[in-house]
């Protein structure tokens, strides 16, 4: 007792001293705090859609043979579906991962619309501006009353050429400056600025516009304008950038086995015209990309930016292609590097991409505001409805809740899946 006494005093004492001598007690270093993780709930509706999409993917992917897909979906900000299916390659049968490399193909396209109309907010460029005004020795003349071909034609597809013209210079990887001759030749059949005609060399002439009026090439204009601010650090642009990534996939073949499918090399094509089609990302940074394109990250992409790039330019829908398949498919117009896609009651933002036995598909619902992005590793036939059955997926899980027949939160024991699956042909 008398010991714990003077142990006071002396603190005490200690105190007291100190506080006469003006002494400043040494700091004590706090060990920081940890920022709280919060963990998203989900609703009863998104758990339900979860899993009914997730169960019809996992029936389709395996009649498909489908080698491998990466996919995420998003609603209001949130993603409710983030899974990865099947392989890199079915030589190896290394599971593929959200790091995972694949290439985008033609959803390379609407990172070229976004930049283009990006700098035009900044005033870099006009969507009214002659292409010659930056690209001096472009002969081409638009079907047009003035004549003058524009940016804006480059981006929404309405040249005025025949589809895919000299879409075979691309794949033979020569450079948009040796292509440009040909493109100087070309004769423009319909009505610039109204028919439309999906293009690869001519849509990538907007990487000479855009290199002409930043004084950057294509790909650091993308890289410090969008890439860098979205801190899309797997996002490449080269075929260098793919391989030595050393976490990428091999695209597949259609090919006479018991898979079905047969992995092949990464080739250089479409890395000479970027931005229609050599762009290399993963399910990671895809995530960001959607999130972005939906709207939730205005202090890179604003409101403006985003209505000038998916504004509905040009009729499309009479172009036979897949999604016209679709289900309540009623038509369709070509944007900046997307396309408008109705459905029904929706007016979908939307494009897919494929190359080098890669395909891709990017799609949101501006009014809903639920979006998916897939990333396959082959061409399988799950490639080409995946979007629809998302959207019809969510569509029924409405409906479905709204009969209530949606069990409660507690009864649901299958968690969502969140863990690579291979499904074995």
């Amino acid at each position: 007792m008398l010991k714990n006494q003077f142990l006071i005093l002396r603190v005490l004492l200690v105190c007291t001293v100190t506080l006469l001598s003006g002494s400043i007690p040494q700091k004590v270093e706090l060990s920081k705090a940890k920022p709280l993780q919060y963990e998203y709930v989900f609703s009863d509706i998104e758990r339900y859609f979860n899993e009914s999409l997730i169960t019809t993917l996992e029936k389709n992917l395996s009649a498909s043979n489908c080698p491998g897909l990466a996919i995420a979906v998003c609603k209001d900000g949130h993603f409710i579906i983030d899974t990865v299916f099947g392989v890199k390659s079915l030589s190896t049968l290394m599971p593929i991962d959200r790091h995972t490399i694949f290439r985008l193909g033609s959803v390379s396209k609407g990172f070229a619309g976004l930049l283009a109309s990006k700098l035009v907010e900044f005033g870099y460029l006009h969507p009214d501006d002659p292409v010659s005004k930056y690209i001096p020795n472009l002969t081409l003349k638009a079907k047009s009353k003035d004549g003058v071909l524009k940016v804006t034609h480059l981006l929404s597809q309405s040249v005025g050429v025949t589809e895919h013209a000299y879409s075979n210079l691309v794949d033979q990887n020569l450079s948009l400056d040796a292509i440009l001759p040909y493109i100087n030749r070309l004769y423009v059949r319909d009505s610039t600025g109204i028919a439309y005609a999906y293009q690869n060399a001519t849509f990538g002439l907007i990487e000479k516009v855009i290199e002409s009026a930043t004084g950057m090439s294509y790909k650091d204009a993308l890289q410090s304008f969008i890439l860098t601010p979205l801190d899309m650090s797997q996002t490449t642009m080269t075929i260098s950038g793919i391989l030595g990534s050393q976490n990428y996939c091999n695209g597949h073949k259609g090919a006479r086995s018991p898979r079905g499918f047969a992995p092949i090399d990464v080739s250089p094509h479409y890395y000479n015209v970027v931005s229609a089609g050599g762009i290399n990302s993963s399910l990671e940074d895809m995530k960001t990309w959607l999130t972005a394109v939906m709207g939730y990250r205005p202090d890179v992409l604003s409101e403006a930016v985003r209505e000038r790039a998916f504004h509905p330019y040009v009729w499309s829908g009479s172009a036979m292609k897949y999604f016209n398949k679709w289900p309540a498919f009623s038509g369709s117009h070509y944007a900046w590097g997307w396309r408008r896609i109705q459905l029904q009651n929706k007016n979908i933002v939307h494009h897919g991409g494929l190359v080098n036995g890669f395909r891709t598909e990017i799609a949101f619902d501006p009014e809903t505001n639920i979006g998916v992005v897939c990333l396959f590793n082959s061409t399988c036939n799950c490639s080409n409805t995946i979007v629809s059955d998302m959207f019809q997926a969510w569509e029924n899980s409405l409906f479905q809740y709204s009969l209530k027949e949606v069990p409660p939160l507690a009864s649901l024991l299958k968690p969502i899946p969140i863990v690579s699956t291979y499904f074995t042909p």
